[in-house]
């Protein structure tokens, strides 16, 4: 096994050559591949060289897989979070309008209890001031009948009386005749 980071490096770097250029490569650059594989062949050979590449593969897939199991799991708490965040913002968002509903409904509903309140002492209030007035038009009239019917029943017994006295002198000259009646009245 190379432990050696200069092994190592040359060893990636043979391998990231051949891994770019293997196909377009033309005999010499492939002769050049060849030539520094067996010099690092000294050190290590390329069996080993290659068992080295599938070990740091299979680890690399083995680390990858764990990392991509981990993100994975944070993901999906992150996203559990998430939604019982947006969920409990929603319970609390829906709990504030409930109650700004309620709190309006409750004010709207005293509103019109303090008016109706008001409009039926308005109502009363009126009522009474035209009973009153009703009343004061009433006596006012029955006054002005009583005074009509005085005057009319004072004006109607003086009319009596002047038609009596006229009637009563009628008679008189009637009966006593016209000169006397004359000389009566003087």
């Amino acid at each position: 096994m190379a432990k050696d980071p200069l092994l190592r490096d040359a060893v990636r770097a043979i391998k990231a050559k051949i891994e770019t250029a293997a196909e377009i490569a033309t005999p010499e650059e492939l002769a050049y591949l060849g030539t520094a594989i067996d010099r690092i062949g000294g050190r290590a050979t390329v069996l080993e060289v290659e068992e080295m590449g599938d070990i740091k593969m299979a680890e690399l897939t083995e680390h990858a897989t764990s990392v991509e199991t981990a993100t994975l799991d944070t993901i999906a708490t992150a996203a559990d979070v998430a939604i019982a965040n947006v969920t409990a913002t929603k319970i609390a968002a829906e709990s504030s309008i409930t109650a700004t509903k309620t709190a309006a409904e409750s004010a709207v509903t005293q509103t019109k209890e303090a008016a109706l309140a008001v409009m039926a002492q308005t109502e009363t209030s009126t009522v009474a001031t035209v009973n009153a007035a009703a009343q004061s038009s009433i006596q006012q009239s029955a006054s002005a009948r009583d005074q009509a019917i005085a005057a009319v029943s004072s004006a109607a017994d003086q009319a009596v009386a002047t038609a009596q006295a006229a009637a009563n002198s009628v008679t008189q000259q009637l009966v006593l005749g016209r000169k006397t009646f004359f000389l009566a009245q003087l």
